[in-house]
């Protein structure tokens, strides 16, 4: 069945990403950033920068110095862009897809999500998904290529540099094909083959995040490259590659990565639940620091309005509260109440700190943690038939939200089928990752369980609403570009 779909171009003319050059002095050349461009209208899939723009590559990636702030730029936006890919928007948007969250304004272009009848024009997702990935995946792209061409960058600095725009790149990549199935495989800043590259397949590009987090785990070391925990390092990139075996169903590889994290000695799972989103947490592996005044998260910002007569946009759906078991005091540190005119009000609440918050307490945003190892770990062990000792890594999970004497199952040789160890995974994961990262949505998915979840409290769900639309601007422009099934 096609979907009805209702045009709404607010643009004229398409979009798309434009790099703009620039040009970089001595004392500017590494914070003005080569990478550091805006997201425009233009009539291009990827408008490249001029050859002449090769002069500024140069000085911009010259030194140790300059690399790195190129590098650790793309951070820096992706903490403080508006919400995109890299931050609030993959957890709002997809909460509201899923059963996790409902959406209250009346943004046409959001609700579209939560009914799962996104249009082909839908300016939120382009604008929060398509356009900052390519744009990141560009950055990492242009980053690898100054660096390998640098003559200037010493060996221990570029093998890092090049480990974390490969992690960068690959987290972008796995979280397209997510939301999109098949889509291009930009891997070089070439203009001429990027506006026309067709959607390469979802293994494919599993394979290319495959050997790209290979090679980074080669490029990173153990230890972070700066104080804090602000860059990737070899965990990292081994965290996400857990997660990409697990999506394939490489179940030996995913418990060996998850096996390695957990076994490095560098992280333990915070005891506070209200602390392991704050900065220094023992349980993040990787997290990112927002440098504009006033802003911790993007996700605090979206989810934890400081106006105490304002009724938050996303709230809690009954269907979430409902998945808690009495007494979890995860429901009391990560879910926010707000009551106005005698009625209480349920928001998302991991990130605590609003925009311009008094407070004295730092959070950053937290891109891979120790809990989901634990999870991948045991899901990859369940489905290898070692279920009690998958159980043991869920237990793991439960007795730091509820005492060490909360068991799902008796800890004993043949305690549950392998099919019920599954159905406890999908259960304790839905609550230890509420509103993070999307994950409800993408278990939803790779369970299968998107039409026996959502057809009965989505009235219009179709099958083919598991994918996203690709943007109608996109295939305007790029001729071999195709359209996902569902969508007109």
């Amino acid at each position: 069945m096609q979907k009805s779909i209702h045009y709404r171009n607010k643009r004229k003319g398409t979009f798309c990403l434009r790099f703009k050059s620039h040009r970089l002095n001595k004392s500017a050349s590494g914070v003005i950033l080569l990478m550091l461009l805006p997201i425009v209208a233009c009539n291009k899939f990827v408008d490249v920068p001029s050859p002449v723009n090769k002069i500024a590559a140069q000085e911009l990636f010259k030194d140790d110095a300059n690399a790195t702030s190129a590098v650790t730029g793309i951070y820096g936006q992706m903490a403080n862009l508006v919400q995109n890919i890299a931050n609030g928007s993959i957890t709002s948007l997809t909460g509201i897809t899923s059963d996790e969250l409902n959406y209250i304004n009346n943004a046409a272009a959001i609700k579209e999500f939560q009914t799962n009848s996104i249009s082909t024009n839908n300016s939120t997702n382009v604008g929060d998904f398509w356009a900052p990935a390519y744009k990141y995946i560009y950055q990492a792209n242009a980053s690898l290529e100054g660096i390998a061409a640098s003559t200037g960058i010493s060996l221990k600095t570029k093998n890092q540099l090049e480990g974390e725009c490969r992690v960068v790149r690959s987290l972008i990549y796995f979280y397209l094909i997510q939301l999109y199935g098949d889509v291009p495989l930009i891997t070089t800043t070439n203009f001429n083959t990027n506006t026309v590259q067709r959607r390469n397949s979802t293994p494919e590009i599993y394979d290319f995040i495959i050997n790209d987090l290979i090679e980074a785990k080669q490029d990173l070391a153990e230890t972070y490259p700066t104080t804090g925990r602000l860059r990737p390092n070899l965990y990292t990139a081994e965290a996400l590659l857990s997660r990409v075996y697990l999506y394939t169903g490489q179940w030996g590889k995913a418990e060996t990565e998850a096996n390695n994290v957990i076994k490095s000695a560098q992280y333990s799972l915070q005891t506070d639940l209200t602390k392991i989103f704050l900065s220094g947490s023992n349980e993040a592996i990787w997290q990112i620091a927002a440098s504009i005044d006033g802003l911790n998260t993007r996700e605090g910002v979206l989810f934890v309005n400081s106006n105490a007569n304002a009724i938050p946009n996303y709230l809690i759906s009954d269907a979430l509260m409902n998945g808690f078991e009495a007494n979890d005091p995860r429901k009391t540190a990560w879910i926010g109440t707000k009551t106005i005119s005698n009625k209480i009000y349920y928001f998302p609440y991991k990130y605590k700190l609003p925009m311009s918050s008094t407070s004295t307490a730092k959070e950053n945003y937290v891109m891979f943690r120790l809990a989901e190892q634990y999870l991948i770990r045991s899901e990859a062990k369940i489905r290898q038939g070692k279920t009690d000792e998958g159980v043991k890594d869920l237990n793991i999970i439960r007795g730091r939200a509820r005492g060490n004497n909360s068991t799902i199952l008796p800890d004993q040789p043949m305690g549950a089928t392998q099919q019920q160890a599954l159905s406890y995974v999908i259960k304790e994961r839905r609550i230890e990752l509420m509103t993070e990262w999307g994950n409800r949505w993408l278990d939803l998915k790779r369970f299968h369980l998107c039409t026996a979840t959502l057809q009965p409290i989505k009235p219009g769900w179709q099958d083919t609403d598991t994918l996203f639309p690709i943007p109608l601007q996109q295939i305007l422009i790029n001729k071999n570009l195709t359209q996902n099934s569902g969508y007109n």
